[in-house]
C-alpha cells in the first residue's frame, strides 16, 4: 500500500500535467487562429490590392479609348479624317500623359496603344492595353476598338434641314418622318409621319414646331399609295407571340411553316407625332474628299453607259482627265452605277439609271431633268410578310448623290428660275454658318469668326471665285449624248448656284421641267430649284432649302437608308463616325 503523502504528490503532479496540456493546447489553438487570421487579412490585403490594380486598369482603360474617340469623332465629324497612325500616335500620348497621372485608390495606370491594323479605307482597328499596379499586385487589361463610320441618323427621315426647317403648303405630302437642326414651321401640308425639332443655340432655336399639318390614316394609306411609297406597318399578327422561338399551332400567319419577322419600326402606323426641344443631330459634312476617293478605290466603284466605264472609282484624278461631268441616262441605254464614285468637281445629269452606289462630288451637283430609277423598290400596302418584302427589294436601284457643294434642280439660266428662287437663297433668309475649312477651294469660306472658324456668309447668290466655261464640253467616250466632260479653266464668273459649264450648254441639256427624281440626295449647303408638279422617292437632306414647285409636290421616304433596316444594302451614303469595342479580356 502506498502512503497517503505519496498519493497526493502523484495527485499533485497529474494535475500539473494537465494544467500544462491544456496551457499547451489552448496556446496552439491560439496560434493556429491567429496564424489563419493573419493568413485571411494577407489573403484580403491582397485581393484589395488586386481589385485596386483591377480597377485601375480599367478605368485607364476606358479613359485612354474616350479620349481616343474624342479624337478621332472631332476629326471625322466633317470627314476631315486624321490617318489612323496619327489617331493611334495621339491616343498613345494622350494615355502616357493624362492616364498615367491618374491614381485609383492605391494603384497608378499605364496605358499604351500597342498596335493599329488597317482593314479598310472606311475604318481601322486599335489594341489598347491599360496595366493597374500596386506594391501587391498587377493586372493588365487589353481591348481592340474599331474606329470607323456608320449611315447617319439624318438619313433616317425624308426630309432633314440642318437649320430651321419649313413645308409651307396644303400641295405638300411627306411620307415619311421630317427633321430639322432648328424650329420647324409647318403650312397645312400633310406628313404621313413624325415632326421632329431640335435646340440650336448657334440659331438661337429652342426646337419649336408651329403651324398646322394634316395625316392620312391607315386605311386610306393603304388603298391609295402608290409602290415607291413606304409600306405601312404589318397589319398581321406578331408570329412568336410567347417569344418561344417556336412556330406554335396557329403561329404560322403566312402558312410558310417557318417563323416570320414582323417587327418593322420604319412603316406609317397611321399616326403623325410631334417632338419638339430635341437635341440636334451632327451633320457628316464632305469635307476632305480623300476618304471618300480611298472608298470608291477600295470598293472598286464604277460607272459606265452602254458597257463603256466612265468613271473608274475617281473622275479627275488622272491627268488630262476632266472634272466636270454630264451624265444622260434613256431606257435603254441607262446610267449603270456599281459602289461608290467620285466627281472631283461638278455632276450634270438626268435620264435613268440603274444599280446601287452613290455619287460623290467636288462641288454641285445639278439636276437637269428627271432621274429614274430603271429597277424601282415595290412596296406592298398593306405589307403582310415583312422577310419576303425584304428580298424581293435587295436588288432594287438604290442611289445617293452627295455634294460638297451645293445640289441644283432645273435650268437655272431661265429667268423665271432665278426669280422664283432667289429670295430664299440669300439673307435675310439664310444666315452665316460655320463650313469645313476645305470649302475654301469652292468659295464657301467668306470669313473667320471670333474662334478662327471657317465661315460662309449665306448668299449663295454672289459668285464664288471660278469660273465656268465659255465653250461646248467634249463628248466622253463613244456614247454620242450621252456624256460629257470639261476643265473649266478659264471662262466667265461663276454663281454659287451655277455650275461649270457653260450657261448655253446647260440651257441646251436641261428638260422644260423637273417632276421626278429618283434618289437620296444630300448636300452641305444648298438644296434649291424650280421644279414642276414633282415627287421625290428618296430623302433630301441639306442645309438650306430653297424648292419651288408648281402645284404640289411628294417627297416620299426610302425606308432602306434607315440605319436599322437595310442590313442586306449599303448605298455608302455619307456617315458619321462611330467605335465600337471588338475585344476585351484581361490579360493573363
Amino acid at each position: 500500500m502506498s502512503h497517503p503523502a505519496d498519493l497526493r504528490l502523484r495527485e499533485r503532479g497529474a494535475a500539473f500535467l494537465l494544467i500544462t496540456i491544456l496551457s499547451v493546447s489552448t496556446v496552439g489553438i491560439i496560434g493556429a487562429f491567429l496564424m489563419n487570421s493573419l493568413d485571411k487579412v494577407r489573403h484580403t490585403e491582397l485581393e484589395v490590392a488586386r481589385r485596386s490594380a483591377f480597377n485601375a486598369a480599367e478605368s485607364g482603360l476606358n479613359l485612354a479609348i474616350s479620349r481616343a474617340w474624342a479624337l478621332y469623332r472631332n476629326d471625322s465629324v466633317t470627314n476631315r479624317v486624321t490617318t489612323m497612325g496619327q489617331i493611334m500616335e495621339n491616343a498613345d500620348n494622350l494615355a502616357r500623359v493624362e492616364v498615367q497621372a491618374m491614381r485609383i485608390g492605391r494603384s497608378g495606370v499605364e496605358v499604351t496603344v500597342a498596335n493599329v491594323s488597317q482593314p479598310g479605307a472606311s475604318y481601322a482597328d486599335l489594341r489598347f492595353v491599360a496595366t493597374g499596379s500596386n506594391d501587391r499586385s498587377s493586372r493588365s487589361i487589353e481591348a481592340v476598338v474599331r474606329f470607323g463610320h456608320r449611315p447617319a441618323e439624318i438619313f433616317d427621315h425624308a426630309y432633314f434641314i440642318n437649320n430651321f426647317g419649313w413645308l409651307w403648303g396644303s400641295g405638300i405630302t411627306v411620307n415619311g418622318s421630317v427633321r430639322s437642326n432648328g424650329n420647324f414651321s409647318t403650312s397645312n401640308p400633310v406628313v404621313n409621319g413624325d415632326i421632329y425639332a431640335a435646340e440650336n443655340p448657334e440659331l438661337g432655336a429652342t426646337g419649336a414646331i408651329t403651324g398646322s399639318s394634316r395625316v392620312k390614316t391607315l386605311d386610306w394609306y393603304n388603298s391609295h399609295m402608290q409602290p415607291a411609297v413606304r409600306p405601312s406597318n404589318p397589319s398581321a399578327p406578331p408570329e412568336d407571340t410567347n417569344g418561344n422561338g417556336i412556330l406554335d399551332p396557329g403561329e404560322d400567319v403566312n402558312g410558310n411553316g417557318r417563323l416570320d419577322d414582323f417587327s418593322f419600326e420604319d412603316g406609317y402606323g397611321g399616326t403623325s407625332d410631334r417632338s419638339p426641344g430635341l437635341q440636334a443631330l451632327d451633320m457628316p459634312q464632305i469635307g476632305d474628299l480623300t476618304m471618300y476617293s480611298d472608298l470608291a478605290r477600295e470598293q472598286g466603284g464604277t460607272l459606265k453607259i452602254g458597257g463603256e466605264t466612265i468613271i473608274d472609282a475617281v473622275l479627275g484624278d488622272d491627268p488630262g482627265e476632266g472634272k466636270n461631268l454630264v451624265l444622260i441616262g434613256t431606257p435603254s441605254n441607262p446610267i449603270v452605277i456599281d459602289g461608290p464614285v467620285v466627281v472631283l468637281n461638278d455632276l450634270v445629269i438626268k435620264g435613268t439609271i440603274t444599280g446601287q452606289g452613290s455619287i460623290y462630288t467636288g462641288r454641285n451637283v445639278h439636276i437637269v431633268g428627271d432621274i429614274e430609277y430603271a429597277n424601282p423598290p415595290n412596296w406592298p400596302k398593306p405589307m403582310t410578310d415583312t422577310n419576303a418584302t425584304r428580298a424581293a427589294n435587295a436588288a432594287a436601284d438604290m442611289v445617293g448623290f452627295a455634294a460638297k457643294g451645293s445640289i441644283i434642280l432645273g435650268n437655272y439660266t431661265q429667268g423665271g428660275w432665278q426669280s422664283v428662287t432667289r429670295r430664299y437663297q440669300q439673307p435675310p433668309f439664310t444666315q452665316a454658318y460655320k463650313v469645313d475649312p476645305t470649302d475654301a477651294g469652292i468659295g464657301y469660306v467668306t470669313h473667320l469668326n471670333g474662334d478662327g472658324e471657317s465661315m460662309f456668309d449665306g448668299d449663295y447668290r454672289a459668285n464664288d471665285g471660278g469660273t465656268k466655261a465659255s465653250a461646248d464640253p467634249g463628248v466622253l467616250g463613244t456614247n454620242p449624248g450621252q456624256a460629257y466632260t470639261q476643265d473649266a479653266t478659264t471662262g466667265t464668273s461663276r454663281k454659287f448656284f451655277e455650275s461649270s459649264f457653260s450657261d448655253t450648254f446647260i440651257n441646251a441639256v436641261s428638260d422644260s421641267q423637273v417632276q421626278h427624281i429618283d434618289g437620296i440626295l444630300y448636300t452641305n449647303h444648298l438644296l434649291s430649284g424650280k421644279v414642276g408638279a414633282a415627287v421625290f422617292n428618296g430623302t433630301l437632306v441639306s442645309r438650306d432649302e430653297a424648292l419651288i414647285f408648281s402645284g404640289s409636290i411628294d417627297i416620299n421616304y426610302d425606308i432602306r437608308t434607315r440605319f436599322g433596316s437595310y442590313e442586306f444594302l449599303n448605298a455608302f451614303l455619307p456617315r458619321e463616325p462611330d467605335h465600337r469595342i471588338l475585344y476585351w479580356s484581361e490579360r493573363q
